[in-house]
């Protein structure tokens, strides 16, 4: 037996390797190998395959949809799958149950060894049998026609009729272009033709044959059959009858050793060969053409008729009973149709394959039509329709049968008919085969492709489809015009952090069914991922209507929701986005909605925007300067400015504020509220103020070395409040005031309200610590934000900072002034300083001091000013120890 071919397709080097060179050579197979479709096609195109191991995973490819591509084009071989996912789920569609198995990776090799052993039994048992029904198709012929021309020698006594038959048998088996029968005239020693086919009657009767024919006579004289072969030398062969032939077949009609004459059969056009099986057919027809001439070996010839045909009934018998073995072994069922009687014959298997027993199910066709889904019943009559009209080789089509027990299961039938004369359909048999899991395999796929599994709202996969044909469709229609609006729940964090993330996928699920209420059924709402979801509402009038849907939304997210006995409050910002015809695909819509959600978020949350090219733009420049800030670090761009604090009632100088600056290398100097914000949000800020409070502790220390300023200068450094998310803060202060050697009582940090009440007990634990290092703590802003006077009172604070907009108002706003009051008093009472930040004027300064504020900062004091300027200051007023400001004399004595 020759070996095996099998085909393995894969890109894994070690995988191919292993199969191609050790594992099948060792089971006898030639192995071949393809990485994609192809190769693998071009394989199958060149080589008998017996059999296809495919890798599921491949790098340009899964296996899976290769596979199907094979399928497509007919190419039904056995295959073994590899393949780490679960089996249940990698049955390509259009490949037969028993013609594909499935071998988990990582590959076991006895496991795949004996996969493949059965395969390739398979694969063997069905070309056996392929060869078996040939043989036992040219059996039944030619055995048909034996028992014809048997049935017309015993039904006549026209022995002319019985040999011409026996001709045109002998034309018709051998399938020859002409033939004769000539007997033998003893008395003159020649040939006559007796009987013809394909030649002329007149020829028939006249023609002679002389034995001396060099074939002929060679044929009489030894009573052994004669056959010719193609030779290249001389292709044509002349023969008694005067005719040029390429090729012929003699065989002699012999009684009791003697011979009686000849049969033969020629072609004269057709340059096919006559072979041993076709000797042996006119060597049969012979024999019945001698019982016919001499009729006595009738009874003889008749009963190995007769054997004959219980050979080959025993034959058909054997391979009826392995196709029964195979259909078993594959588990379907079975139908039989008649025709002519309307009648179908279902198998036990097909039955049960229902849920009914034997005797529940008749033989009318309806037994089977009733039971298909009314959805599926029309396309299973078209298919069973197009066969039988020769529209397609076979029938297949998959349909739900209904169960006994009220369910729809999937089924696969199958089934080839077969025509009486090749003419008319009398007959159309097939099988059965429970598809159920397969195809719930199939739709679990797809569903879980295209859908959320937590909401089962569409996921962002089929809202982008969607989206992608509202694009096209806008392209297309003037008319159309469509919006997309982007959610972002505020603050689910927070639900998360405070119920578990449990809890919080539940409230999704209640979330998501509120966005679907209400909406058409020609829109989309779907999960985008997180707490993100969009809907894509389609065919509108204008933008009023998609606001109109953003605020039913906004009002809906409003109301209360009872979750696990107690009310959960959710709000969502939303961005909306109009169609345009600029717009080519579904990202960039998805892309400008995002934009206008966040714009919302930044504007106060529980709202929706409605996006602007504007606000792209600002998207695009915040990304680069956040890019260039964070080189400013990296290429020392930023500098550090320094502001005098001064006592009010006598212009000392007491300290600086370090305040950033950003020296851009295209902007210029750019001021704090240009980056400071972008540096919040980044994350930024807690590498630029520990930058900031290093270069201006080094700075201090500095001049305190160089120029001698009683009593010492205070330094005054913002910090964010992002710093008590860190647990190093007080770690690296206390690091680097060691490193640059200032007095840790110098030194003053200064903080939001906010920071007070965002985590009390950790921002007093830091405070303290702080404080233990020496370290004083100042309030900035301190006014504008929302915190408690009893927080207040129990954090270790040393001084406060009146912001800017309460001193820059107060002279026109008297409620401003009354503030200021109440904030110095607020300081006395506690025990802390006071500080007025922005003063300009020669009235806010009055003002401040009839109320008591002993300190303050502003463009009436000075500028915040660069390192150089700062030093040129402590150099000019180191002998008289005070800024000389614009409300006293410009004269430089000394006091």
């Amino acid at each position: 037996m020759s070996k095996r071919n099998v085909l393995v397709i894969g890109d894994d080097p070690q995988l191919v390797d292993f199969l191609t060179s050790r594992l099948l050579p060792s089971l006898g197979c030639k192995s071949l190998s393809a990485r994609d479709y192809s190769e693998a096609q071009e394989q199958i195109n060149y080589h008998l395959v017996s059999l296809i191991i495919i890798d599921a995973q491949l790098n340009n490819g899964n296996g899976l949809h290769l596979l199907k591509q094979l399928a497509n084009k007919d190419n039904l071989i056995p295959t073994i799958f590899l393949t780490s996912q679960s089996t249940d789920k990698l049955y390509p569609e259009g490949f037969p149950g028993d013609m594909i198995d499935v071998v988990k990776k990582p590959v076991e090799a006895g496991n795949l060894t004996k996969s493949i052993q059965r395969a390739l039994t398979v694969s063997h048992l069905a070309q056996e049998k392929e060869t078996l029904n040939q043989q036992l198709k040219q059996q039944i012929e030619w055995t048909s026609v034996l028992q014809e021309v048997g049935r017309s020698v015993t039904s006549t006594l026209d022995i002319d009729e019985v040999l011409r038959r026996i001709v045109e048998a002998g034309v018709l088996l051998t399938r020859a272009e002409e033939g004769f029968l000539a007997l033998l005239d003893h008395e003159n020693g020649k040939l006559y033709l007796r009987a013809a086919k394909n030649i002329a009657d007149d020829q028939i009767k006249t023609m002679r044959l002389p034995v001396t024919d060099s074939l002929l006579g060679t044929v009489i004289a030894t009573c052994r059959p004669f056959r010719s072969l193609h030779t290249k030398d001389d292709p044509h062969i002349s023969v008694s009858t005067g005719f040029l032939v390429h090729s012929l077949l003699h065989v002699p009609l012999v009684s009791k050793g003697k011979p009686l004459g000849v049969l033969s059969v020629d072609n004269r056009s057709s340059r096919s060969v006559f072979t041993e099986s076709d000797e042996g057919k006119l060597l049969s027809l012979a024999d019945y053409a001698t019982v016919a001439i001499e009729n006595a070996n009738f009874v003889q010839l008749v009963q190995q008729e007769i054997d004959e045909r219980r050979r080959v009934e025993q034959a058909l018998r054997e391979s009826e009973e392995r196709y029964e073995l195979a259909v078993r072994g594959a588990n379907d069922g079975l139908w039989d149709w008649d025709l002519k009687t309307n009648q179908i014959y279902f198998s036990p298997r097909w039955k049960e394959m229902l849920g009914y027993k034997v005797d529940e199910i008749g033989n009318d066709p309806e037994e089977w039509f009733k039971r298909i889904h009314p959805e599926d019943i029309e396309r299973t009559r078209i298919g069973i329709a197009n066969h039988i009209n020769d529209v397609t080789p076979h029938f297949e089509n998959e349909h739900r049968m209904l169960h006994k027990d009220g369910s729809y299961h999937w089924m696969l039938s199958r089934g080839i008919a077969v025509k009486e004369d090749d003419e008319y359909v009398i007959r159309m048999a097939g099988s059965q085969a429970d598809i159920h899991a397969r195809k719930q395999a199939e739709e679990k796929l797809l569903y879980d492709a295209f859908y959320d599994s937590l909401t089962n709202l569409p996921n962002r996969a089929l809202f982008m489809d969607r989206l992608q044909n509202a694009v096209e469709r806008a392209k297309r229609r003037l008319d159309y015009i469509f919006a997309v609006l982007f959610l972002d729940l505020d603050r689910f964090k927070d639900v998360n952090d405070s119920l578990g993330h449990g809890s919080g996928d539940e409230l999704l699920v209640i979330i998501a069914d509120k966005l679907k209420s209400g909406r058409r059924s020609m829109d989309t709402v779907a999960r985008h991922g997180g707490d993100e979801f969009v809907v894509l509402i389609e065919d509108i009038n204008d933008i009023s209507d998609a606001s109109r849907v953003a605020n039913q939304i906004i009002n809906d997210m409003a109301k209360p929701i009872m979750f696990k006995d107690q009310k959960v409050f959710i709000s969502t910002s939303i961005g909306i986005v109009i169609s345009t015809p600029d717009y080519k695909s579904p990202d960039d819509v998805l892309r400008d909605a995002d934009i206008a959600m966040y714009s919302a978020k930044a504007n106060g949350r529980n709202r929706f925007e409605i996006f602007d090219p504007a606000m792209r733009e600002s998207i695009i420049r915040r990304l680069a300067l956040e890019t260039e800030l964070r080189h400013a670090l990296e290429n020392q761009e930023l500098r550090v400015h320094y502001q005098p604090i001064v006592s009010l009632d006598d212009g000392h100088l007491v300290g600086f504020e370090a305040l950033v600056r950003w020296q851009h290398p295209v902007h210029g100097l750019l001021s704090p509220i240009e980056f400071i914000p972008l540096a919040e949000d980044t994350g930024m800020i807690t590498l630029l103020d520990r930058w900031v409070l290093r270069q201006a502790c080094n700075q201090m220390q500095a001049w305190e070395e160089q120029i001698k300023i009683e009593p010492p200068l205070s330094l005054s450094v913002n910090i964010s409040p992002k710093h008590f998310n860190q647990p190093d803060l007080v770690v690296e202060v206390d690091q680097i005031l060691k490193e640059t050697g200032l007095d840790p009582q110098r030194l003053k940090l200064e903080i939001t309200e906010s920071t007070l009440i965002s985590n009390i007990e950790s921002t007093n634990e830091v405070f303290a610590n702080l404080q233990s290092l020496g370290v004083q703590i100042q309030i900035d802003d301190f006014g504008v934000g929302y915190s408690s006077l009893s927080y207040l009172s129990s954090f270790p604070i040393d001084a406060l900072k009146i912001d800017q907009s309460f001193v820059g108002s107060m002279m026109e706003d008297k409620n401003r002034m009354n503030i200021i009051q109440a904030i110095v008093q607020l300081t006395q009472r506690l025990g802390v300083g006071v500080i007025a930040e922005g003063l300009e004027t020669q009235g806010q300064l009055d003002h401040l001091l009839s109320l008591g504020c002993k300190y303050g900062q502003g463009y009436l004091v000075s500028l915040p000013l660069d390192t150089e300027s700062i030093q040129v200051l402590l150099e000019e007023i180191s002998d008289w120890g005070k800024i000389l400001p614009p409300w006293q004399s410009s004269s430089k004595a000394k006091d």
